[in-house]
């Protein structure tokens, strides 16, 4: 929550408004936001440096030291001062370089990490292994921003950054309410045994997120690339499609091996959670539909339908949880979540298109997300013991293609 307030929007707003602008005005734009971020986030470090003792008494009770809520916030502090370089490696296309300067921040982050903990620095030294990786790693990145930012600032240009990324510090509180409001609520109806099964199934349900989020920082550097171009709807449209084919691949290999991984990862108490990592699964599917049909809404500035969208996902997710849950406990949760991200991607998608209108090849898409659904089904065919369902379900998966043939997606 704090790094959504940290960042103000700002890293949403500058990534859109540089592809309107000229170079010069792109390298003002670089160094205004940079100067910006770094006194508006001072500020607010400095009221919880000012604050930490009551906030640490409500947040972490009065037997945890305000020191750790220092600390966590000084981690996101260090974070605002990296953002404009690393989305300037995204702008720049270059890849290689962006995976480097993370990769090398995780493996400062989690040597340090080792090397405290192991020295007895319990939970101050997790936290402190986190300032200590992203100090390091923004002060890296700081050449990437002397090279490609004039440091000065513009009001005319932050204007506009402000108008489309303030809309997503309520956009970014919707999503946290989202993703976190099912298992807050099924406490309150069942045992927190039945939680943590549901916990488990979620959090490799959610494993789809890892073909989102390597395919994230990619496409918005694509769709704005295209704008000026006269063919860029179909362009999109195209992409689009075959976008929707990776994701729905993804997470129906994730769908179908479920219960084989969850009975490979964890004890038999665990075993039946498995269930729900399909439904899981399929709402972040339903969050990769999202993703790539709501982009009308950037293109056209229109930040303000985000929390709008968001907010109207969260309070489904709220309600379906209320209703569903009492009667169906985990199993309710994990389909109030597919509701809610289902809502999210049709709002989205309604209004990106009345923004912007691209063609999507929607029966395409459709045909794919059929023909999942017809492999997954096989799927449920499986026998019992592990070594012949898994043998089964490859042989399923392998008419997958055949299916997706027949939906009518050729090159």
């Amino acid at each position: 929550m704090t790094k959504i307030v940290f960042r103000l929007g700002l890293d949403a707003g500058f990534f859109r408004v540089h592809y309107d602008l000229e170079a010069g005005d792109q390298r003002r734009l670089a160094g205004t936001v940079a100067l910006f971020s770094a006194v508006a986030s001072t500020l607010m470090f400095g009221v919880v440096v000012l604050t930490a003792a009551p906030l640490g008494r409500a947040l972490l009770g009065a037997d945890r030291p305000s020191q750790w809520l220092v600390l966590a916030a000084a981690d996101i502090y260090a974070a605002t001062f990296a953002f404009v370089p690393l989305n300037l490696l995204r702008i720049q296309d270059r890849p290689g370089l962006f995976s480097l300067y993370s990769g090398a921040r995780h493996a400062v982050t989690t040597a340090v990490k080792v090397l405290l903990l192991l020295r007895g620095f319990g939970v101050p030294g997790v936290l402190w292994s986190d300032v200590v990786g992203t100090v390091v790693f923004s002060l890296a990145l700081s050449p990437v921003l002397l090279r490609s930012a004039r440091i000065g600032f513009s009001w005319d240009l932050l204007r506009p950054v402000l108008s489309f990324g303030l809309p997503k510090v309520p956009h970014g509180f919707m999503v946290q309410v989202q993703n976190l409001a099912d298992r807050k609520i099924l406490d309150l109806f069942v045992a927190p045994a039945e939680v943590g099964l549901y916990h488990v199934a979620y959090t490799l349900g959610a494993g789809v997120k890892f073909a989102i989020s390597a395919f994230e920082p990619a496409w918005g550097p694509f769709v704005y690339s295209q704008l000026r171009k006269p063919d860029a709807p179909r362009v999109l449209a195209r992409v689009v499609t075959y976008a929707w084919a990776a994701f729905v691949a993804v997470g129906l290999v994730v769908a179908v091996f479920g219960r084989e991984i969850i009975r490979l990862m964890t004890q038999p108490r665990f075993h039946a959670a498995a269930p729900v990592v399909p439904l899981v699964t399929l709402a972040y599917v339903l969050h990769g539909a999202f993703l790539l049909t709501s982009i009308g809404i950037g293109i056209e500035k229109k930040a303000r339908y985000y929390p709008i969208v968001t907010g109207a996902a969260a309070a489904t997710n709220v309600v379906a949880n209320f209703a569903l849950i009492p009667s169906w406990g985990m199993m309710g949760a994990a389909w109030a979540t597919v509701i809610s991200y289902a809502v999210m991607a049709g709002l989205g998608l309604t209004l990106s298109r009345r923004l912007y209108p691209i063609p999507f090849e929607t029966g395409r898409m459709l045909g794919l997300a059929a023909a999942a659904l017809v492999t997954f089904g096989l799927s449920l065919l499986a026998p019992e013991p592990t070594l012949a369902a898994v043998a089964f379900k490859l042989g399923v998966l392998a008419l997958f293609p055949l299916f997706v043939w027949v939906s009518g997606l050729r090159p």
